[in-house]
C-alpha cells in the first residue's frame, strides 16, 4: 500500500512538473521575436527619365516597408494599427534601425516608367524595441540600469589617436568600473565600435541629443553618458614632485525620451614623483566624483522616470570642445 501511494505521489509530481513545462515553453513561444532579416518591397514611379533618382526613392521606401512586416511581428496586427500615429514618426526614419541590406531584386521598368526594389533588411533588434518603447509600446522588457559611457580624452602622457575607437580612455574605464561596482550593467564599447560610426558619436559629446539616442538604441543602453576628458601638468615649485590636474565633463542622456538627465563637470590635482602615476590618481579621484553624482540620479530617472528633474553642477564649468 505504502508503496502505491509513493507511487502515486511521484506521478503526480511528474504530471505536475511536465505541465509546467508545457506552461513554460508556450509562454516563451509566445513573446514576440524580431526575425533575422526582412524583405522590403516598393515600386516607385520615375520622373522626367530620372532613374537614379527613383531607385534611391525605392530603397528608401522598400526599408520603410520592411519595418512596418518588423513592427507587426513584435507587436501584432490589431496593436499596429491602433498605433499607426505613433509608428510611422519612426517609420518615416527607418534607415537609422537598419543593420543591414542588399538587393534582392532591382528592376527598372521603361515602359511603364517605374522603378521596382525587393530588399533583404536587417535590424538593429534592441534599438528596434526600445523605439516602440519610447511610444509607450513595450514589445519587450527594456534591460533597466544598463548604460553605455564613451568619453572623449586628451591625455598629456599619450600620443594623439587617428580614430576615436582606437583606445579605451581612463576617464571611460574608470567610469565604468564605478558603475559595475554599483551594480549598474555597463555597454562593452567593443561590442558597438563596428556598428556606431565616430561621427555620431563626437556630436553626441558636442550635445547633439538626437546621436546620443541614436547611440542608445543601436547600444541597447537605456541611458547613454558622453564627455570630455583632459590631463594637464601644471606648474610646481617642488622640483622633485610632478603636478598633474585632470578635467572631466560629462552628460547623462536619456535614450528613450531624448532628454539631459544630468551633467557634471569636476576636477582633481595630484602630485607624485611620477607623471603618470600622478596622472592616473588624478583620474580616478575626478572619476569617482563624477560618478559618486551620477548614480543618484540615474536611480531616481530608473524610478520616476521622465519626471526627473536634470541635475547640474553649478560650481563647475564643461570644458571647452577647443581645448580637445
Amino acid at each position: 500500500m505504502r508503496n502505491t501511494c509513493l507511487i502515486k505521489i511521484e506521478w503526480v509530481i511528474g504530471f505536475m512538473f511536465f505541465t509546467f513545462l508545457q506552461i513554460y515553453n508556450q509562454l516563451a513561444f509566445a513573446q514576440p521575436i524580431l526575425k533575422d532579416s526582412y524583405e522590403g518591397i516598393a515600386v516607385v514611379p520615375v520622373k522626367n527619365e530620372n532613374y537614379v533618382t527613383a531607385r534611391k526613392k525605392a530603397v528608401a521606401s522598400a526599408m520603410k516597408n520592411a519595418m512596418e512586416l518588423a513592427f507587426q511581428d513584435l507587436m501584432g496586427e490589431e496593436e499596429f494599427v491602433a498605433n499607426q500615429r505613433d509608428l510611422k514618426r519612426i517609420i518615416r526614419r527607418a534607415s537609422r534601425y537598419i543593420k543591414s541590406y542588399r538587393y534582392l531584386q532591382a528592376l527598372d521598368d521603361i515602359e511603364n516608367k517605374t522603378s521596382e526594389v525587393i530588399l533583404e533588411v536587417r535590424f538593429f533588434s534592441g534599438a528596434v524595441k526600445q523605439a516602440l518603447a519610447s511610444i509607450g509600446i513595450v514589445a519587450d522588457p527594456l534591460s533597466e540600469n544598463k548604460v553605455v559611457v564613451l568619453m572623449k580624452e586628451k591625455s598629456f602622457t599619450s600620443a594623439p589617436l587617428s580614430s576615436f575607437w582606437d583606445v579605451v580612455p581612463i576617464s571611460e574605464t574608470q567610469l565604468t568600473k564605478s558603475f559595475l561596482e554599483s551594480g549598474i550593467e555597463v555597454v562593452d564599447r567593443n561590442s558597438i565600435r563596428d556598428t556606431i560610426p565616430e561621427a555620431i558619436v563626437l556630436s553626441a559629446i558636442k550635445g547633439n541629443l538626437d546621436s546620443a539616442r541614436n547611440i542608445g538604441l543601436k547600444a541597447g543602453a537605456d541611458i547613454v553618458i558622453v564627455g570630455t576628458a583632459i590631463s594637464k601638468l601644471k606648474k610646481n615649485n617642488d622640483k622633485k614632485m610632478k603636478m598633474v590636474q585632470v578635467n572631466i565633463s560629462i552628460k547623462a542622456i536619456s535614450a528613450i525620451d531624448s532628454y539631459l538627465i544630468a551633467a557634471k563637470s569636476d576636477f582633481a590635482t595630484v602630485k607624485d614623483e611620477y607623471e603618470l602615476s600622478a596622472e592616473l590618481e588624478a583620474f580616478d579621484l575626478t572619476s569617482r566624483k563624477i560618478a559618486d553624482f551620477l548614480l543618484p540620479s540615474f536611480h531616481r530617472y530608473w524610478e520616476k522616470g521622465t519626471e526627473v528633474l536634470i541635475e547640474k553642477n553649478p560650481d563647475a564649468l564643461p570644458i571647452p570642445m577647443a581645448d580637445m
